[in-house]
């Protein structure tokens, strides 16, 4: 995949796995117009096929299964750090130095957010020099892999977008789900 077109998914991907507020709903329209540009027809058709899903979907219950798991699941959340070290003093070590990564390639400091949730990681590897992106995602591609597999699991509709994050991380070698999971009945 070519820096453009990776890009691109990281910063549709950081949108779409945000929590899915009104302002979110209201977005995809536009998400699916930039999903469109998308040179990748594999990344595409899976970003069409999530964004048809979430379309359809009662906005209600998609929140609520958003919270579930990506709240309430302790191997589904998406704080990357948390799943090698928990709570852990080392955590801590591991974010202040994520935040440093982040200043050093010119991302101003956002403090709302810790800086290893997932959507924060990827505007920063959509916007930081190839390099620092790459080492990043790199760095964290155990625990998206991780996230992904609990999904998958489940039969959860987020699987695909967790296919495409994988498919930015260096060395990875694609793994696409042939369709979307029906197993979560999303209304």
């Amino acid at each position: 995949m070519n820096r453009e077109t990776s890009r691109s998914l990281c910063r549709l991907l950081s949108h779409l796995l945000q929590y899915p507020d009104q302002a979110w709903r209201k977005s995809l329209p536009a998400v699916r117009a930039e999903a469109e540009t998308v040179a990748d027809g594999e990344a595409k058709r899976l970003l069409t096929a999530f964004l048809d899903r979430a379309e359809q979907s009662d906005p209600l219950e998609w929140q609520r299964l958003y919270v579930e798991t990506f709240d309430f699941g302790k191997k589904t959340n998406l704080y990357l750090t948390y799943a090698q070290f928990g709570e852990e003093r080392e955590r801590g070590r591991a974010l202040l130095d994520l935040k440093r990564r982040y200043a050093e390639a010119g991302l101003a400091p956002i403090d709302s957010e810790l800086p290893d949730y997932l959507p924060l990681v990827l505007e920063f590897a959509a916007v930081a020099p190839r390099e620092t992106a790459q080492a990043v995602l790199a760095e964290f591609r155990p625990a998206i892999r991780s996230i992904r597999d609990e999904l998958a699991k489940a039969g959860h509709p987020y699987v695909p977008l967790f296919d495409l994050v994988l498919d930015a991380v260096p060395g990875h070698a694609p793994e696409h789900t042939e369709t979307i999971p029906a197993g979560r009945a999303v209304r």
